[in-house]
């Protein structure tokens, strides 16, 4: 699982927007967002292709170890 603090993630459009984007109809892929503290999880996704995808979107990922 890859963990991504996202801080420019504010509001629930941005939630909505973000796991939409990274599951594009792949049900194996789940993806678990926290606003309250800008983390983003993602499995059955490679780290390099959610880091593409966020920014592609226009967020700045962080990779969090």
């Amino acid at each position: 699982m890859g963990t991504f603090k996202v801080s420019d993630m504010t509001c629930g459009h941005c939630e909505k927007a973000i796991k939409s984007e990274l599951a594009k109809g792949d049900p194996s892929i789940k993806v678990d967002v926290d606003l309250k503290s800008k983390i983003v999880k993602v499995e059955n996704l490679t780290d390099d292709r959610v880091m593409f995808l966020l920014k592609e979107i226009g967020y700045t990922p962080e990779k969090v170890k």
